[in-house]
């Protein structure tokens, strides 16, 4: 039979024939993992909307982002003009994260870790962690001793897997136009209680570098997910000293989270649906 018949038919199948052969030798885990690790990038200041779909529908917000390598951060999810209302503000000064829920005057402020970061915004990443994920880096330091590595031919990716302690990472790393070309396609950790798995979607030259410009978040056990997705990034910005804090006022509902293993602490609401026409950028 002619080789070309099975691929039409699992084609039209909906089934892909693509797969890609390593086109070097079998690489060191350690060399893969340096590729995909501490960019040469410190800051990112980025503007675009996140998607997110649950069990209660999509949502969909303007969002303006400000991150560093230092852990800090700041999230405005803001409804399109001429409002221009920020309805929640998210902030890091790489000690403390506070989350503004405008609605409804409350606050809730607890410690950077990504345990506590998940009790209230529901995505188990600390700032520092989100912010190498943003850049396209591996956030989750390992060593690489007894690294495993692996091809994968239908990504056409190397599959570097990692065990430190109680945590492992599993990393996809886009190899088939050659080792020039490493980068990071997909991030899987995997600790105890918890699994969350990023994807990118679409790469772009920013200030002479490629960063992702699309990414996707999934969770073990939260239904949905994240969608990421920049229209205008800026690397390495100049930033305003104050720009990582915020003072709730003397009438606000203050919540702490400080509890790792307590039960996830939810938004009055969640952030209101917003309509809103597609920039096509």
């Amino acid at each position: 039979m002619n080789p070309v018949i099975p691929c039409l038919l699992l084609l039209f199948g909906a089934t892909a024939c693509t797969s890609y052969s390593r086109p070097y030798t079998t690489p060191a885990a350690g060399d893969v993992l340096s590729a995909v690790s501490a960019r040469n990038i410190d800051g990112l200041r980025a503007r675009g909307k996140v998607d997110t779909f649950t069990s209660k529908g999509r949502l969909k917000v303007n969002v303006f982002l400000l991150a560093d390598r230092l852990g800090r951060l700041r999230f405005d999810a803001v409804t399109p003009p001429p409002m221009n209302a920020t309805v929640l503000l998210v902030t890091s000064d790489g000690a403390q994260f506070i989350a503004n829920d405008r609605d409804h005057n409350l606050y809730y402020v607890g410690p950077t870790q990504a345990c506590a970061v998940a009790q209230v915004l529901g995505v188990r990443l600390s700032p520092a962690e989100l912010f190498s994920l943003l850049v396209g880096e591996n956030p989750w330091p390992t060593s690489g001793a007894g690294a495993k590595v692996a091809w994968d031919e239908t990504c056409g990716c190397e599959v570097v897997t990692a065990v430190e302690g109680a945590r492992t990472v599993k990393l996809w790393v886009l190899g088939h136009k050659g080792r020039a070309h490493w980068r990071l396609e997909k991030a899987e950790v995997t600790t105890p209680g918890s699994r969350v798995k990023v994807e990118y979607r679409g790469w772009k030259k920013v200030d002479g570098k490629m960063v992702p410009t699309r990414m996707r978040i999934t969770q073990k056990g939260v239904s949905g997910d994240a969608v990421f997705h920049w229209s205008r990034m800026e690397l390495d910005p100049e930033t305003e000293a104050d720009a990582f804090t915020q003072v709730p006022p003397v009438d606000a509902t203050i919540r702490r989270v400080h509890d790792c293993d307590a039960p996830m602490v939810k938004l009055q609401q969640p952030v209101p649906h917003v309509p809103q026409e597609d920039d096509g950028k």
